[in-house]
């Protein structure tokens, strides 16, 4: 019996050994980090995902946000133990037996607790549902974005006034009428190199002034709040006109304008010259005749002048939404656009703007969202421009997101 207990303890003591000697993974920093940004990046998309549909049915929209995170990692190994005796039998037969069960547990796990908070808040709606800024198209045109998928985005109309005064406005829906004049008028701008520019120049502030007075003013200038746009410039003698200083506000004004293209004569011809792009090097004269694309700009005599109305972020959802609507009616009837030369497209003439499955069941989806009783997939391979619009809408969706818009209590937290 005693050697059967020692057995025991040996046995015990082995495969305590043996758990102790396992290397057995643990929750590190670097995998629950990565853990978190993937779960978050598909939140992301598919809260996206859920308001373009929501804006298919006429819905309010709705935004969450994830402020804050806490993630917990923990490892526990453990081993247990039970010792039996019993006897088989009487008589002749009867013996003696012993078993030792040997039970080894080891758990890994980590959680996360974090906070959800609506931005259904006068600070984030009022960003959310005003005017896309030029400042935005001009980031947006300046990077990787395909310029015919900017402009069917952030464009919600456009109009052309002739040189006899006739105005036609042809509105950026496929439910509008003038839908098919849109898309003609855009690619032919497209083809003429439709663009941004950031044009500076200088307006003078208060009067001219002697070397004294700008000496005495300088204090004052140097601890204004707007110093870094202004500029004190000296202008020497000419002729009858004595030297001075001037104070000068540095201004920056971003316009939509025609870059350079094989087409100057067919633009020239249409439109005049005020619309081209100001060379890098332009000097104040010329920039001021190339002012290019605004509201403000008065027309030039005898030749066709253009005006954009911007979307703003609610309205690019309801024009998702719309092509989401008509996907379902006619789930074989894609809205598409004609790519440049930035976009590969297979071979195919024509991209579809976004592409929405509706109850698929899609292996591997770009993002998934169960509403309402039904599901709706992006796919992701074969689906047109639809990781740029998420890419575009992501980032149009985090500038409204400014100071006061994430409440600084939570509306829920999950653990």
């Amino acid at each position: 019996m005693n050697n059967s207990i020692l057995k025991a303890a040996l046995a015990v003591i082995c495969s305590c050994s043996f758990i102790s000697g396992c290397a057995v993974p643990s929750p590190s920093f670097s995998s629950m980090a990565a853990e978190y940004q993937n779960t978050v990046e598909q939140y992301n998309f598919n809260n996206i995902l859920l308001n373009v549909i929501r804006a298919s049915d006429g819905l309010p929209l709705s935004f969450l946000d994830i402020p804050s995170i806490i993630g917990t990692g923990n490892f526990t190994a453990g081993i247990g133990s039970t010792w039996a005796n019993s006897s088989l039998g009487a008589g002749v037969f009867a013996a003696a037996t012993s078993s030792l069960n040997i039970a080894p547990s080891v758990s890994v796990g980590s959680s996360f607790n974090y906070t959800q908070s609506s931005l259904d808040n006068a600070t984030f709606q009022t960003s959310f549902n005003s005017k896309i800024p030029l400042s935005t198209v001009n980031y947006f045109a300046s990077g990787d974005v395909p310029g015919e998928l900017m402009i069917y985005l952030l464009v919600g109309s456009i109009s052309l006034v002739d040189a006899d005064g006739k105005v036609e406005m042809y509105i950026n829906s496929p439910y509008s009428q003038t839908y098919d004049k849109f898309q003609s008028a855009i690619n032919r701008l497209i083809k003429y190199n439709l663009t941004t520019q950031i044009n500076h120049f200088e307006t003078p502030l208060g009067p001219k002034l002697t070397q004294a007075l700008a000496a005495s003013v300088l204090p004052t200038y140097l601890s204004s709040k707007n110093a870094d746009k202004m500029q004190m410039k000296f202008f020497p003698a000419v002729g009858k006109q004595e030297a001075y200083y001037q104070l000068m506000q540095m201004n920056e004004m971003i316009t939509l304008c025609f870059g350079e293209s094989p087409y100057v004569d067919q633009i020239t011809k249409e439109f005049g010259t005020s619309y081209f792009c100001a060379k890098p090097v332009a000097s104040s004269k010329e920039k001021s005749e190339r002012i290019g694309i605004t509201a403000d700009a008065a027309p030039t005599k005898g030749k066709t002048s253009i005006a954009f109305l911007l979307r703003s972020n609610r309205d690019i959802y309801q024009y998702l939404g719309q092509i989401l609507k008509i996907q379902n009616s006619k789930p074989n009837f894609q809205v598409k656009i004609s790519p440049t030369d930035s976009f590969v497209a297979n071979g195919s003439e024509q991209v579809p703007i976004i592409i929405i499955k509706k109850n698929q069941n899609l292996d591997n989806p770009l993002a998934k969202v169960n509403y309402r009783g039904n599901t709706y997939e992006i796919p992701s391979k074969d689906n047109g421009y639809s990781p740029m619009v998420i890419n575009i809408m992501a980032q149009l969706l985090n500038l409204n997101k400014v100071n006061g818009s994430i409440p600084l209590s939570p509306a829920v937290i999950v653990k």
